[in-house]
């Protein structure tokens, strides 16, 4: 298994993998953010042989240098069970503790969302549900912070600090410089 970084040669197919993985949604405005060079996201697609199985990415926030994010990641549907998903995760995980990040994290629905609650907490992570009065859009999406240590450490809560999902939805609309294969 190996990652390929998107870049302006392959955001269009990136695109089309997250289409599928998460229909109605948009990952444009993070995969196109993540092209600036000041960015603190990376979007990867996934690769087991030369098939392209899924997509991942890591982030962080500036005021939490210690956590490593893990963002739009997915498997496709016919790669599934196959231990894929736990692969990608582990290179998630390593590329994390290669660079300093102390504990790996991630936010996902917590309704509806039975498989991959369970897939996260399977792979050693730790949930919390997600409230910040800050947050507006935590009272209409119900969510959930998994959080994993990567060193030796013990695990420190998320304790729902803002992770700016009203900021994240308001990008999953935003119209894309990308369409038609720019």
């Amino acid at each position: 298994m190996h990652l390929e970084r998107i870049t302006e040669n392959n955001i269009s197919f990136a695109v089309s993998i997250q289409e599928k993985l998460f229909p109605g949604e948009s990952a444009k405005a993070n995969y196109e953010e993540s092209l600036e060079d000041s960015s603190c996201y990376e979007y990867y697609l996934i690769y087991e042989r030369k098939e392209c199985t899924g997509i991942i990415g890591l982030y962080y926030y500036p005021d939490d240098p210690d956590s490593a994010w893990l963002g739009w990641f997915g498997i496709i549907d016919s790669f599934r069970r196959k231990r894929l998903g736990s692969a990608a995760l582990k290179l998630f995980e390593d590329m994390a503790i290669s660079r300093g990040y102390r504990f790996a994290r991630l936010y996902t629905d917590a309704v509806n969302n039975d498989a991959a609650i369970a897939f996260y907490k399977a792979n050693g992570y730790v949930s919390e549900p997600y409230f910040n009065s800050e947050d507006s859009a935590c009272l209409k999406y119900k969510t959930l912070i998994f959080s994993k240590p990567l060193t030796g450490d013990m695990l420190v809560l998320w304790k729902s600090r803002n992770i700016h999902l009203t900021e994240q939805i308001k990008k999953q609309s935003l119209s894309s410089k990308y369409k038609n294969g720019m």
